[in-house]
C-alpha cells in the first residue's frame, strides 16, 4: 500500500458561464454551445460527449444566436455584426455588418442557401452565404420594435418572426409581411414578448411568450389552434423533433415540457407530454441531436434526455473545462491560475509534517498561501486568454490570446516579492497550447497557423530566440496536446483528428507517427525512463507506444487482448455515476521504481491508477492491475508536484450561486 500527500487547493475562483444559445450540426453531429462571456464550445457527440475545442470570447463580442450552414458556424450578437468562425484554428474568420444594429436571431434556409437575421431596428436582413462568403442581399419592410425570434419554413418561401405583441409571417419573394398575428395580453398595460417561434412543414406556427404560454397557430390563415399555459414564467426556447410529432418548450421556470401530436376524432391535437426538470435555473436553449433533447441555461450545465422516454436516459454534461486552467512550478512551489482576462500567481501554503503521518489526517497550515501578482493583457487586447503556463523552474510565464502570445520572465527578490518583465521574441504567433521543456531551456507552442514553434530561453539575460519552426502534416484541425520527454529529447503532438506525431528535439526532425485510433486523444505523456508514449482517449481507452520498437508495448497488447472495452471505462462503471458525461483524462503521470510502475490518470472525477511491472521485466504473464483510487469533489486540476505530492484544485463553489470561503490544506491518505 502506497501513501502520498494530497495538497488540496480551493483558491481558484472558477465560475462557469451560462449557456446563451446552442446549434446542432446535421452533417457532423457536433453541438455548438455559446456562453454568456462570448465563448463558443464545440462538442463532439458521435462517440462520447467530448469538448473538441473552445473559441475564446472577447469583452466586446456577444453571441445571441448560432446557426450551422453546412460545416460553417455563424453567429449574431449585440455588437451588430454576423460572424463566421474558422473551426480549423478556433478563431474568427470574418465579420459582416448586419446593417440593422444588434442581431437578436438568425435562421438559415438550405433550399435558398441564405440566412436571415432579425435586427434591433425592426427589420429582417437577408444575406447570401454561397461561395464561402456572407453577402448582403436585401432588407424586408421595417416594423416597430426589435425582432427577437425567427424561424424559416423548409420550403424557403416563408419566414416567421416574433417581437412585442406580434407574430408576423413574411414572404421571402417580396419582403412584405403577408400575415400579422396579434398576441393577446395577460394584462392590459404589460406587453407580451414573443421570445421564440417555430414553424413546421404543414405551416403550423408555434410561439412561446413572456406569459408562459405555448400557442399553436394555423400559419395559412393566422388563426389560433391551441394554447397551453405550460410554464409559470417566460418561454424562452422551442424546438421540434425531425418527424415534427413532438415539440419541446423551456424557459425561466427550469422545466422542459414536451408537446405531442395525437389524433383525437381524426383531428390533429397537441397535448402536453412529460416534464423534465433537471435544471435549477432558467433554460435558455434547446437542441435535438439524434434521439436526444439537449438543454442548457443559467446553471451552466448541459442536460440530455432521451426522446424515447427510456428510464435512466438522463445525462448531465458538466461545464468544467477540458483543458487545465492551472499550472504549477514544483521548484519554487508556485501555482498559476488562468481566468478569462487575467492570470493569478500564488505561493503554496507551508506546513510542518509530523514524524508519523496517518492516513486521512489533516495537517494544519503554518504559513498561508500568498498571492504574489496578477498579470493582465493590455487594454487594447480585448480577446480572452486561451492558454497559459508557468515553467518548471518558475522563471518563465507565457500566455496566449487569439491575437497575441506574450512571454514574461519572473524575477524574485525574496519568497514573497517578485516582478515580471516582458520578454520580446521575433516570430511568436498566437497559440492553442504552450509547454516548457523539463529543464526550462525551451518553450514549445502549437500555433493557430498549424506550426510548432521552438523558442530557446536564457533566464540570466532575459532573452528568447526562435530556433525552429516545425511543419505539421495536417492543416484542417487543431493540435491541442503537446508533451516533452523527461530528457527533453522527444516532443509529441496530438490533434483533434486523432493523429499523434513524435519529433526528435536533438536534431529537430520528425521521428514517427503513431497508429491512428478512432477516438480523440485527451492526454499524452512520456515514460520518464523508457520514453514510451502513453495516450488516453476520450472513451477512456489507454494505449502505450514504444518509440524504440515503434510498436505497442507488451502492456498495451495485453490490455487490448484481455479487455472488451476501454481500460478506464471498466473502472468508471463501479466508481462513478452514470448520470454524467465521461470525465476524460486531462493529465498522465508516471511514478517509476525498479519493482513496479504506477501510472496516474487524472480526471475531473478522481484518479485512475494502473500498476504493472516495469517494461524490461514484462513477459506474457506480466502483472496488470488497475483501480479507481479516490473521488474528490469536482476537480479543476490535478498535477503531481513531485513523486509523493499530488496538487489538487477543487471547485470552490457547490454551484455558481453559493460561495464557500477559500481554504487550502494538506491531507495524508493511503491508496
Amino acid at each position: 500500500m502506497s501513501k502520498f500527500v494530497v495538497h488540496r487547493c480551493r483558491l481558484f475562483k472558477f465560475t462557469p458561464c451560462a449557456v446563451q444559445c446552442m446549434a446542432a450540426s446535421v452533417e457532423t453531429s457536433d453541438l455548438a454551445v455559446a456562453r454568456s462571456d462570448g465563448s463558443i464550445e464545440i462538442w463532439s457527440t458521435k462517440y462520447s460527449w467530448f469538448q473538441k475545442l473552445v473559441i475564446p470570447g472577447s469583452s466586446d463580442h456577444s453571441v445571441e444566436s448560432l446557426i450551422w450552414v453546412g460545416n460553417r458556424l455563424l453567429s449574431g450578437g449585440l455588437q451588430g455584426d454576423i460572424t463566421e468562425y474558422d473551426l480549423t484554428d478556433a478563431t474568427v474568420k470574418l465579420s459582416v455588418d448586419s446593417f440593422g444594429g444588434a442581431v437578436w436571431c438568425i435562421a438559415y434556409s438550405i433550399v435558398k442557401d441564405k440566412i436571415a437575421v432579425g435586427c434591433e431596428d425592426g427589420s429582417v436582413k437577408m444575406f447570401d452565404v454561397k461561395n464561402k462568403a456572407i453577402t448582403f442581399e436585401r432588407a424586408f419592410d421595417k416594423q416597430e420594435g426589435r425582432i427577437l425570434s425567427m424561424a424559416w419554413h423548409k420550403s424557403g418561401d416563408i419566414i416567421v418572426t416574433g417581437s412585442t405583441d406580434v407574430v408576423r409571417i413574411w414572404s421571402t419573394k417580396t419582403g412584405h409581411a403577408i400575415q400579422r398575428i396579434t398576441i393577446e395580453r395577460e394584462m392590459k398595460n404589460v406587453e407580451t414578448i414573443i421570445w421564440s417561434v417555430a414553424i413546421l412543414s404543414d405551416y403550423t406556427i408555434i410561439s412561446g411568450d413572456s406569459s408562459g404560454r405555448v400557442q399553436f397557430w394555423n400559419g395559412k390563415n393566422a388563426t389560433l389552434l391551441q394554447s397551453h399555459r405550460a410554464h409559470r414564467a417566460d418561454v424562452l426556447c422551442l424546438c421540434s423533433t425531425k418527424d415534427e410529432k413532438c415539440v419541446y418548450a423551456a424557459g425561466v421556470d427550469p422545466r422542459v415540457i414536451a408537446f405531442n401530436l395525437v389524433q383525437e376524432d381524426d383531428v390533429p391535437t397537441w397535448v402536453k407530454g412529460r416534464y423534465m426538470q433537471k435544471h435549477t435555473h432558467d433554460v435558455r436553449a434547446l437542441a435535438i441531436i439524434e434521439n436526444r433533447i439537449v438543454s442548457g441555461g443559467v446553471d451552466t450545465n448541459l442536460m440530455m434526455n432521451s426522446i424515447s422516454e427510456k428510464v435512466g436516459s438522463f445525462q448531465r454534461v458538466y461545464s468544467f473545462p477540458m483543458k487545465s486552467l492551472v499550472s504549477t512550478s514544483a521548484t519554487k512551489k508556485l501555482v498559476l491560475m488562468q481566468y478569462s482576462n487575467y492570470l493569478d500567481l500564488w505561493k503554496f501554503a507551508k506546513c510542518n509534517f509530523p514524524e508519523e503521518l496517518n492516513a486521512g489526517r489533516n495537517i494544519p497550515i503554518e504559513d498561508n498561501p500568498v498571492k504574489l501578482l496578477q498579470i493582465k493583457p493590455p487594454s487594447s487586447d480585448t480577446n480572452h486568454i486561451c492558454c497559459s503556463v508557468i515553467s518548471p523552474c518558475g522563471n518563465w510565464i507565457a500566455y496566449s490570446t487569439t491575437s497575441t502570445l506574450r512571454l514574461y520572465n519572473l524575477q524574485t527578490s525574496d519568497e514573497l516579492s517578485c516582478k515580471v518583465i516582458r520578454v520580446r521574441c521575433v516570430g511568436l504567433i498566437p497559440s492553442h497550447c504552450i509547454v516548457f521543456t523539463p529543464d526550462s531551456n525551451y518553450m514549445i507552442t502549437s500555433t493557430t497557423n498549424h506550426k510548432i514553434l521552438i523558442v530557446h530561453l536564457v533566464a540570466d539575460t532575459c532573452e528568447a530566440r526562435l530556433v525552429q519552426m516545425l511543419q505539421l502534416k495536417t492543416y484542417t484541425c487543431i493540435t491541442h496536446l503537446l508533451a516533452v520527454s523527461s530528457t527533453s529529447s522527444y516532443l509529441a503532438t496530438a490533434n483533434l483528428d486523432g493523429e499523434i506525431n513524435v519529433f526528435d528535439l536533438t536534431n529537430m526532425t520528425h521521428f514517427c507517427t503513431l497508429p491512428k485510433y478512432q477516438h480523440t486523444p485527451s492526454s499524452i505523456a512520456f515514460h520518464p525512463v523508457t520514453n514510451d508514449l502513453m495516450t488516453a482517449y476520450d472513451d477512456l481507452q489507454v494505449i502505450e507506444y514504444s518509440l524504440i520498437d515503434k510498436a505497442y508495448t507488451k502492456w498495451t497488447k495485453q490490455c487490448l487482448s484481455t479487455n472488451n472495452e476501454p481500460l478506464l471505462q471498466t473502472l468508471r462503471k463501479g466508481a462513478s455515476s452514470n448520470s454524467c458525461n465521461i470525465a476524460v483524462v486531462t493529465s498522465i503521470r508516471y511514478v517509476h521504481s525498479d519493482e513496479v510502475d504506477k501510472v496516474f490518470f487524472m480526471s475531473r472525477e478522481g484518479l485512475y491508477i494502473a500498476e504493472r511491472v516495469p517494461n524490461h521485466m514484462q513477459d506474457t504473464k506480466s502483472h496488470l492491475g488497475a483501480r479507481f483510487c479516490h473521488k474528490f469533489k469536482p476537480l479543476l486540476c490535478t498535477e503531481f508536484i513531485d513523486e509523493s505530492t499530488l496538487f489538487v484544485v477543487e471547485r470552490p463553489l457547490q454551484d455558481i450561486w453559493e460561495q464557500l470561503p477559500p481554504t487550502l490544506y494538506q491531507k495524508k491518505f493511503g491508496t
